[in-house]
């Protein structure tokens, strides 16, 4: 997908945008390639940035230049609710946009400061040291860069990658797996080991609940008629099956919001895992279902 960068007008440049198309900078040929249901992203980036490497769960940072430069216009804000590492906000600095990021990690947030300190980047993206589960806390935002006249911020655009459960607290297999490889590293497993950590709560359900509150608070600080982008996967648990992870959340979301479809992110560097060998089959989950919701408050939602 290009970015403004790499538009011109031998390539179907500005002048070609539609005068009706308020939602973006892209023309319909750029637009077509977007609305294809799946793409591959395996970022370049994981050997350059080894402080990210910290950070279990991180996603790439050419994932969110691929949704920011569909839903946003250049300076136009946008909101990470779960920021880690900072990708989000990377992304947004690199795509001429403006965001900001909450992170309940004091260590992430850190990894975040440091990242933008070295790009210089303030005045146009910052992470907020705080708890996704209170965004509509004005305590929260009195020193956000958005905000103005003490009201919550309100941006163009949401984008974030919430915990995948307690996901990140399971080794899988015998082999020497992902989540081993980094343990022996002395690397993060799992986010933290807060109780106000919605990775850390056990009882699946009660997480779907939570998560789905945050993102009922999301709604507050959307702009009406603006997307959010979630990325979620389907996961296995230790017990053998297979827990719709993904598929749950959109149905908890579309209370709230209404589901437009998904995109499927592609991994294809990610490691093989031979799991199931040779008794049973087991998935290698090297997709991730970017759901995509709009905030139509007069949508008639599915009960």
């Amino acid at each position: 997908m290009a970015t403004r960068s790499e538009q011109s007008p031998n390539d179907g440049g500005q002048s070609d945008i539609h005068p009706a198309n308020d939602l973006n900078e892209l023309t319909g040929k750029h637009w077509i390639r977007f609305t294809k249901s799946w793409f591959v992203c395996d970022s370049p980036r994981y050997h350059r940035n080894k402080d990210t490497e910290l950070h279990p769960a991180r996603y790439p940072e050419e994932l969110v230049a691929e949704f920011v430069n569909f839903f946003t216009k250049p300076d136009q804000w946008i909101l990470d609710p779960f920021c880690g590492s900072g990708a989000t906000l990377i992304a947004c600095l690199e795509e001429g946009r403006k965001a900001i990021g909450v992170e309940l990690s004091p260590k992430y947030v850190q990894v975040t400061q440091q990242r933008l300190q070295r790009l210089d980047a303030l005045g146009n993206v910052q992470v907020l040291a705080g708890d996704a589960r209170r965004l509509t806390d004005p305590a929260l935002w009195q020193d956000c860069l958005a905000c103005s006249d003490g009201e919550l911020p309100q941006f163009d655009f949401i984008i974030t990658s919430p915990p995948y459960w307690n996901m990140l607290h399971k080794s899988r297999g015998g082999v020497e797996s992902t989540h081993k490889q980094r343990a022996s590293q002395g690397l993060d497993t799992h986010y933290s080991e807060s109780e106000d950590d919605l990775g850390n709560i056990e009882d699946y359900d009660e997480f779907i609940e939570a998560l789905g509150a945050v993102f009922d608070q999301c709604q507050r600080l959307l702009k009406p008629d603006k997307y959010m982008v979630v990325v979620a996967q389907n996961l296995r648990v230790a017990d053998g099956y297979v827990v719709p992870l993904a598929w749950d959340l959109q149905k908890r979301l579309s209370r709230t919001f209404n589901f437009q479809g998904e995109r499927i992110w592609c991994q294809n560097t990610k490691q093989l895992g031979i799991w199931g060998y040779p008794k049973i089959f087991v998935p290698n989950y090297h997709h991730h279902y970017c759901l995509i919701f709009r905030n139509d408050k007069g949508c008639s939602r599915p009960s």
